[in-house]
């Protein structure tokens, strides 16, 4: 096999550094103190040391028994997994196996529950408060008020329930939709099984591509390389290969790092080989880690804030319900009458429909996003997104395209070339050897730009392959003899090497003298002549080398290409000892590209408030390079004054990347360690667990905040659980899936910014309705309280009160389609109880002014002042025509800071149930069998002067105290 991907990695000093210095928890022996080891920055120690204990409980099963198998040569690997060989598991012994340990199905593909999504729709506080107010109604005998309150539950819990188990189901289906094929050994015979048949103890026969099923241990390899992108963030993969001897006493075991062991979700990059399965289902490492998703996930940002406001409800109801029973009591002398009034008191307070109106805000913002090819799998996941103000996001496959791609071609001095792209390009596409993804770049970019016409030749059918060294993780290199089938530059061939740099340099005595930068044609392979070199010396070798630290530091993977012509005639092999006296020609440059719209999202959420932080397993230089590109870090060629928001003058890049092992250096300084989430912007080299710390740390920070959480690995699934919305993508790992709240079906990171936009409406018009009704129904009862007082008679009765409620709260329906002012949507916005209350208290008693204006016009005017007076029922309608009419014709004024109808409109379907639910209150005193079920009267046509006067006098306080509460409060909504 022939491929030097493997250890590609290493070409980075600053990564082998931070590999081998890292005190990572992976490498942690089972039982061994954590207050000894400074590991992962702990936010709180002693509650995150606990946290760690748990974690060890969970993975040392797992890290002991692959440990087991690491440490011994693969010649007496099979004695440690009884009734398997080499040859692989007999039939009976693998139908043993599988009933023993079950379909290999991790606990991610398991369908969801329907009853555990009904009951966490039922959950909701704002349901529980109705329900509480129906069983006090029924028990009092109360059964419309009953009936209402238990239509409401089921409606918000249904809608809730059917958007959720179609989210969850379609999650599942996506899941499910890929089905894995294995080649194992059975017998003797390779067969091809579905993964889930997979069972302890099955020998696989790996080749490029495939997915290791299980935890396994290698006994046999070829040139092995594996891709654990998802385990650790690294894009290049890693050697694997069967352990020969012993390891020596001091060997430390890391689950992660290591020769021998491949874990389930990585996979074969190049080359091939045998391996054991040791673990499977839920056995396995990445298993472990996705017990840690099965815990109670913490409240987020929406579902604290309505916690929040409903203990405000249940408070206000718990004060006024009881003053208007004591009162209503001592007057009337009726003391069940007066608990069936407060009753219905309590009841006013709530906003009935709260539950419902919640509901369907969240749906249509399901819905919305869900036409931007997503999936929302979290009822309340768009509306928490726009509550977020900080985007955590992995960078491989998620802000990159997870593809390894040529960067640029340059000579040893940093220089454009072409000549090391031509010269590699045929060292790539003619080797015979498995194509490793770095071969597959080459030739990919050679054709590109073949195709734009920027390069000529070489034309692979002029050329002949002769003879070639395969690469080995010993060298580093791959080496190919070339020829021109027709007329050549040299008739006994050019032999091309490219691999590592400080490898293929040991191996170069010269240099070749590129034509100067003002040469105006590229240089040709048929001109092209490596006797053109002048000698390596140590100068020009320190310059090559510092060259090579420069492009590292900036985020570049690279390969070095060199040659040496007249090696050997036709038909002669090739040997390593021909890998000498060679021309150093230059460098290709690697890396994984952005994703095409990922700069430009960023710079969209960070116009919307939205700071970004990466958090990923690669290197520091890697992810710095992806920071710059993104403009989140800060760059000499432009200004980015409009992303880095929460940047501090004089900050430099250093001081805005920090590594998982710096990070955990400040586990015992909790002032340190907070400063560097609030300062960094690049985390580094983090394990999964660091993740986890840095998301919740950046939640408790800034008295509180909405974190965002964007990732597609094993690696990245505790993240995104902990965060208060996780969101993968299609192509993600099943446990990222899983962990995830939102999955992005298509690669566009534009559908974030669109949901962060959606979620701020749906905040926006939810919170519309909770200010108008709580303030309005606030409003009410202090005026019930004002008429218990003073009028011998009860100003409204209950079913009255509770229908005047619901008919305002039903012209309020079309809130989730209103329009939202586009100053609410400029800031990350969330649920606060105090201005809630604050708003409530505020604005509510200005509708008592006009109805105590209606009980003058009542006492005075139509002489309604005794409860047995025949008039009482007109004085009931009439406070029920100008209660109910102000409530909704104010609906356009509290829907806004600005002027109604001028500065800010409503939508129209706002506009038009408004005047339809108009229509239906002043009709109501008209229609026989419903008034008087209603126990209303036609009112006396001049009262309807009065109602008009006292609409507009309303329109025109309610619009006064608005600016005064916005100048006291500095805000509105």
């Amino acid at each position: 096999m022939q491929t030097f991907l493997a250890t590609l990695r290493r070409f980075t000093a600053s990564a082998r550094q931070s590999r081998s210095s890292s005190p990572d928890e992976r490498a942690m022996p089972c039982g061994e103190s954590l207050d000894e080891k400074n590991v992962d920055g702990l936010v709180e120690p002693s509650v995150l040391i606990n946290k760690r204990k748990e974690q060890n409980e969970q993975e040392c099963a797992v890290s002991e028994k692959l440990a087991r198998f690491s440490r011994v040569p693969a010649s007496t690997v099979f004695n440690l997994q009884p009734g398997s060989s080499p040859l692989g598991l007999s039939d009976e012994a693998a139908l043993l196996a599988l009933e023993k340990h079950g379909l290999n199905i991790f606990v991610t593909e398991r369908p969801p529950s329907a009853i555990a999504l009904l009951f966490t729709a039922l959950a909701n506080p704002f349901n529980f408060i109705l329900m509480a107010l129906g069983i006090i109604s029924i028990a009092t005998g109360d059964r419309p008020t009953f009936g209402v309150m238990m239509v409401m539950i089921t409606a918000s819990t249904g809608l809730r329930f059917w958007q959720e188990l179609k989210s969850v189901t379609q999650a599942a289906r996506l899941l499910n939709s890929v089905t894995t094929r294995v080649r194992v050994l059975r017998a003797n015979k390779e067969v091809e099984l579905n993964r889930k048949d997979i069972v302890p103890g099955d020998v696989l026969a790996l080749a490029s591509g495939d997915v290791f099923p299980g935890d396994c241990v290698l006994f046999s390899s070829e040139a092995l390389t594996v891709t654990q992108a998802s385990l650790t963030g690294e894009l290049m993969p890693v050697d694997k290969a069967p352990r020969v001897d012993p390891p020596p006493l001091e060997f430390e075991f890391d689950i992660i790092d290591n020769q021998n062991i491949c874990l389930a979700g990585t996979s074969v990059a190049t080359g091939s080989g045998r391996a054991m399965v040791v673990l499977t289902r839920d056995d396995t490492y990445m298993a472990s880690i996705a017990k840690d998703l099965d815990k109670k996930r913490p409240l987020n940002a929406m579902q604290a804030g309505v916690r929040k406001v409903s203990y405000i409800l249940l408070a206000f109801m718990g004060v006024m319900a009881p003053i208007v029973l004591i009162i209503q009591g001592l007057i009337s002398k009726d003391w069940r009458s007066a608990a069936v009034f407060a009753i219905s008191v309590a009841v006013g307070i709530t906003p009935e429909m709260l539950p419902m109106i919640v509901a369907s805000n969240l749906a249509l913002s399901a819905v919305r996003v869900a036409r931007k090819k997503v999936i929302v799998k979290r009822f309340d996941a768009i509306q928490t997104l726009g509550a977020v103000n900080i985007l955590c996001s992995d960078k491989t496959g998620t802000l990159t395209i997870d593809l390894v791609q040529v960067s640029f071609s340059a000579t040893g001095w940093g220089d454009q070339s072409d000549l090391p792209l031509k010269l590699a390009y045929l060292n790539a596409a003619l080797q015979t050897g498995t194509r490793s993804p770095i071969d597959g770049a080459i030739v990919d970019k050679f054709a590109k730009s073949a195709e734009g016409g920027g390069m000529g030749d070489p034309k692979l059918e002029e050329w002949t392959k002769l003879a070639e060294v395969p690469f080995d993780s010993t060298r580093r290199l791959l080496s190919v003899l070339v020829s021109r089938s027709q007329v050549g530059m040299d008739e006994k061939g050019l032999m091309i090497t490219k691999g590592a740099v400080d490898d293929v340099l040991d191996r170069c005595a010269r240099v070749y003298d590129h034509p100067s930068s003002q040469s105006s044609s590229p240089v040709t392979l048929d001109k092209f002549k490596p006797s053109e070199a002048s000698p390596l010396t140590v100068d020009a070798r320190s310059r090559i080398l510092e060259t090579a630290e420069r492009l590292n530091r900036e985020g570049l993977r690279l390969v070095a290409v060199a040659c040496k012509s007249s090696v050997a005639m036709p038909l002669m092999t090739l040997t390593t000892a021909d890998e000498t006296d060679l021309v150093f020609i230059g460098f290709l440059g690697f890396l994984d590209p952005l994703k095409p719209d990922a700069a430009d999202a960023i710079e969209k959420l960070a116009k919307l408030g939205v700071q970004v932080r990466i958090l990923t397993g690669d290197a520091p230089a890697v992810a710095a390079k992806v920071g710059r590109d993104l403009g989140l870090l800060p760059s000499n060629s432009s200004s980015l004054d409009h992303l880095t928001l929460h940047m501090e003058p004089g900050l430099e890049e250093k001081d805005l990347v920090i590594t998982g092992p710096q990070l955990a250096a400040l586990s015992n300084d909790q002032v340190a360690f907070k400063a560097a989430l609030e300062r960094c912007i690049i985390f580094a080299k983090l394990s999964p667990h660091q993740k986890l710390q840095v998301v919740e740390g950046l939640r408790k920070g800034g008295g509180g905040r909405a974190v965002a959480f964007l990732g597609d690995g094993v690696n990245d699934a505790l993240a995104i659980r902990a965060a208060d919305v996780g969101i993968s993508v299609d192509s993600g790992t099943e446990i990222a899936k899983e962990a995830a709240d939102v999955i992005l079906l298509e690669k566009s990171l534009d559908v974030i910014v669109h949901g962060v936009v959606q979620g701020r409406m749906t905040f926006v018009n939810t919170i519309k309705y909770i200010k108008m009704a709580t303030s309005s129904n606030f409003g009410n009862v202090f005026s019930v309280l004002a008429a218990s007082a003073w009028l011998p008679y009860q100003p409204i009765l209950p079913l009255q009160l509770l229908f005047q409620n619901l008919l305002y709260d039903f012209s309020q329906a079309s809130i989730p389609w209103d329009n939202v002012d586009p100053e609410y949507m400029l800031t990350p916005r969330t649920w606060n109880a105090k201005s809630v209350a604050r708003f409530m208290i505020f604005m509510g008693p200005t509708s008592s002014v006009f109805d105590i204006c209606t009980f003058l016009i009542n006492w005075y005017r139509y002489g309604i002042r005794t409860a047995d007076s025949p008039l009482v029922a007109q004085a009931q309608t009439n406070w029920f025509l100008e209660g109910a009419l102000t409530q909704i014709f104010i609906i356009h004024f509290l829907r806004t800071g600005k002027i109604p109808f001028v500065q800010s409109r409503a939508s129209r379907s706002v506009v038009g149930l408004t005047t339809l639910i108009a229509g239906v209150v002043i009709a109501i005193p008209y229609i026989p069998k419903l008034n008087s079920a209603l126990g209303m009267s036609t009112p006396p046509p001049e009262f309807y002067g009065f109602l008009t006067a006292m609409i507009l006098a309303y329109a025109l306080l309610i619009h006064l105290d608005k600016m005064l509460y916005q100048r006291i409060f500095k805000e509105w909504l």
